[in-house]
């Protein structure tokens, strides 16, 4: 999907149809987490400042995130390639992998049919805004990277025989699995394109399967999506807190919505972890708990997390961390039948009225926060985890 977030944006609403869009994760967060075509055209991309982004482009306009629109799209999306091919891989929130080898053979016109009726329903059903990149090849590595040769709405074939040549000038940190290290490594030596890195003798054998993209297994087929191996939810916060009573409402925030994620999924976990630092990162707070009986219970897990770090303090805060892991599925929540209850009814009613409808006093008197995600989802296995499939 193309500069997803915001055509998403731009769909929903059409006044910013047009208009350089720049996706944040809040109101008075300094961060673009997605950007607008028509805002990339200035220069402006994801990790760009909000400063930076309007000295680039004074017309753009600023979005706060909605991950629950995203996420339903992307549901949309996968429901529909899912009906071409049921061997779907979910990469991301806005990328898949479809092993299209058997299902093409249904259609007259091969993949080409295929795909070109897959991005018609792309269109019908999210919206003529929101725009997707096809690339079709013999094996993920080389797909992924046909899929951004031609954006937005491209379609590009790599095959065998025209893969190495295709390529050749594309830039090396193109290919996934060459990452920032590798990159670096890549420019120390002079090299930026594949063309250039295939002329280089003795390569690092991990880079040197990336640049001919073949690449690890993982890299090659379908894989099937593990289940969730932890929660987690972080914040950085616009300035410091320097009170006890901010740094609590902040963790017990993190917490509650971490274990609400925990009861959605019908998971437990026994293991729990907090992460704190200070604006500099020149001090830390890190502590790790592990109970006997898992657990999606916030008060239990807020509980032990802060006697830790009121054993050592900080004296400000500017980054949070909440993990829980070692999760098992299905389990009961070792607490009495009157808590869990309570905890169920608290479930119901932020269901169906949006989370923190019901919350703890203590965080009464500051304003509610909606943490960030660690990673792509921690949760894409519970949300998309029943539609991938493997041979």
């Amino acid at each position: 999907m193309n500069s997803y977030f915001a055509t998403v944006e731009q769909q929903a609403n059409p006044y910013l149809r047009g208009r350089p869009v720049g996706i944040i994760k809040a109101e008075g967060r300094g961060c673009v987490i997605a950007a607008s075509v028509e805002a990339k055209k200035f220069g402006v991309g994801t990790g760009s400042t909000v400063w930076e982004a309007k000295k680039k482009c004074p017309g753009i306009v600023f979005v706060p995130s909605d991950m629950e629109k995203y996420f339903s799209q992307t549901e949309k999306m996968i429901k529909i390639v899912t009906a071409f091919s049921p061997i779907v891989e979910v990469f991301s929130i806005d990328e898949v992998f479809l092993d299209v080898t058997d299902s093409r053979r249904v259609f007259a016109g091969g993949e080409l049919q295929m795909v070109l009726e897959m991005k018609e329903q792309i269109r019908q059903q999210l919206g003529e805004w929101v725009k997707c990149s096809v690339g079709v090849s013999f094996n993920k590595i080389t797909a992924k990277l046909a899929s951004g040769m031609q954006k937005p709405d491209g379609l590009v074939f790599l095959t065998p025989e025209n893969y190495l040549q295709e390529t050749e000038k594309i830039k090396t940190e193109e290919v996934c699995g060459i990452g920032r290290s590798r990159t670096k490594y890549l420019e120390n030596i002079g090299v930026t394109t594949l063309g250039q890195a295939r002329k280089i003798p003795n390569l690092p054998e991990e880079i040197r399967k990336l640049v001919w993209l073949e690449g690890e297994a993982s890299l090659q087929t379908i894989e099937e999506l593990e289940p969730a191996k932890s929660v987690s939810r972080t914040y950085t916060t616009y300035r410091e807190l320097n009170s006890k009573q901010a740094v609590l409402r902040l963790v017990r925030n993190l917490v509650e919505e971490a274990a609400s994620k925990l009861r959605e999924m019908g998971l437990g976990g026994r293991t729990v972890c907090l992460i704190l630092t200070t604006s500099l990162r020149e001090s830390s707070f890190w502590a790790r708990k592990t109970i006997k009986n898992p657990t999606g219970d916030p008060q239990i897990i807020f509980d032990l997390l802060w006697r830790e770090y009121e054993k050592k303090p900080l004296p400000g805060v500017r980054f949070a961390g909440v993990g829980i892991s070692n999760l098992t599925e299905n389990c009961q929540l070792p607490i009495v039948d009157s808590r869990q209850k309570l905890l169920g009814a608290v479930d119901k009613v932020n269901d169906r009225f949006g989370l923190f409808t019901l919350y703890p006093a203590e965080l009464l008197g500051g304003e509610l926060i909606r943490p960030e995600v660690t990673g792509f989802l921690g949760d894409k296995w519970y949300r998309f985890g029943g539609r991938a499939q493997t041979k």
